[in-house]
């Protein structure tokens, strides 16, 4: 595993084995972690673009359905939705040779997928790559890099394409190449304001709007293009947050009802949780979604050194040490009474400002 310390980029030599397997390949399925995001979808996209110039057979499949405001991104490249009863979808994994997992480290967080990439992979010669910039990897792949001191994975990917082109001499970066690496550093780095956004970002940012992505139009298609019941959703959500312990802990629970009252879905709720560190006092903010079968999917943010992957990895989740997540077998109800324990604990402990 290649982990170089915080602050360098990779160099090409590093990326050596990431190439060699990327271009002996031939038929390569793409996916990022369930509920998408702008850095899995934005990366995934470009590097299948960047593949399939170099003529590779790709395909994009994603545990899960694209959330409306990054549906343009499916003009640069089709993203099919990974669906148990889709014969073709399975058979698509079972003759690629390569799979490779952006922007997630955990062999769980494929979802559905996993299981027949996991069958492909014993009766085959099917390998696994894992490109990714989380805390805490699993070593379940062929070859993982993971560099958590990278502001995203699209960080990263820019880097590797960077890499392919000094190795075969060739120029790469198309337009909308650079509009997928755009998306997905631009929502990673909070729109270039979160501690890793360093100067290397703010160049690389630059140099993709040199090669073609438009910064106002992709800002406007990812934070301006709200529907409807998302704003219903919004304003329902924001009645209902509670600050406890000094206003240094907000939460928040969004019941099923609650989406079904406003026509709202899963990644609606992604919008939300912004508000509730926008307190100043709050160092850990939490939002509960109840799922469709009972279990309770649990987002954690905070403020400064503060790893609330830590609270996380208690359950099987991960992410950043800002922000972080996992999905609990609890109902609803247990699930609040047990994380805000684990919350307020955390807070009084050594490991709150601890990598562990």
């Amino acid at each position: 595993m290649i982990t170089p310390e915080y602050g360098r980029r990779l160099e090409e030599k590093e990326w050596a084995p990431c190439i060699d397997m990327l271009l002996g390949g031939e038929h390569i399925v793409l996916t990022t972690h369930v509920n998408s995001d702008g850095d899995g979808l934005g990366s995934e996209v470009a590097l299948a673009e960047i593949l399939r110039s170099l003529g590779k057979k790709v395909s994009i499949v994603n545990p899960t359905e694209v959330p409306t405001n990054y549906t343009f991104l499916q003009e640069i490249a089709d993203i099919t939705v990974f669906d148990e009863q889709g014969e073709e979808v399975i058979e698509e994994i079972s003759l690629a040779d390569l799979v490779v997992l952006l922007d997630a480290n955990l062999s769980e967080r494929m979802g559905g997928i996993w299981s027949h990439v996991s069958f492909a992979r014993e009766l085959g010669s099917l390998q696994v790559l894992c490109i990714d910039h989380h805390l805490d990897p699993e070593d379940f792949a062929d070859l993982m890099v993971c560099e958590t001191y990278a502001s995203s994975t699209g960080e990263l990917i820019y880097d590797l394409v960077t890499a392919i082109e000094a190795r075969i001499g060739k120029h790469l970066i198309t337009p909308g190449v650079a509009q997928g690496l755009y998306v997905a550093v631009m929502t990673d780095t909070g729109s270039f304001r979160f501690p890793k956004t360093t100067p290397y970002v703010y160049s690389l940012a630059g140099d993709l709007v040199a090669k073609g992505a438009n910064p106002n139009d992709i800002y406007d298609k990812v934070y301006n293009s709200l529907k409807p019941q998302s704003l219903k959703l919004l304003g329902a959500a924001l009645s209902e947050i509670k600050l406890i312990d000094g206003c240094t802990v907000s939460w928040l629970f969004i019941s099923q009802e609650m989406l079904n009252n406003t026509g709202s879905k899963l990644f609606d709720t992604d919008l939300i949780i912004k508000y509730l560190l926008s307190v100043q006092s709050v160092r850990i903010a939490v939002l509960m979604v109840e799922m469709h079968d009972g279990r309770t999917k649990v987002s954690f943010r905070s403020r400064g050194d503060i790893y609330v992957n830590q609270i996380a990895k208690k359950y099987g989740g991960g992410g950043h040490k800002n922000a972080a997540g996992c999905l609990l077998r609890y109902a609803p109800e247990k699930a609040t009474q047990i994380v805000l324990a684990d919350v307020r604990n955390f807070l009084k402990s050594p490991n709150a400002v601890s990598n562990g």
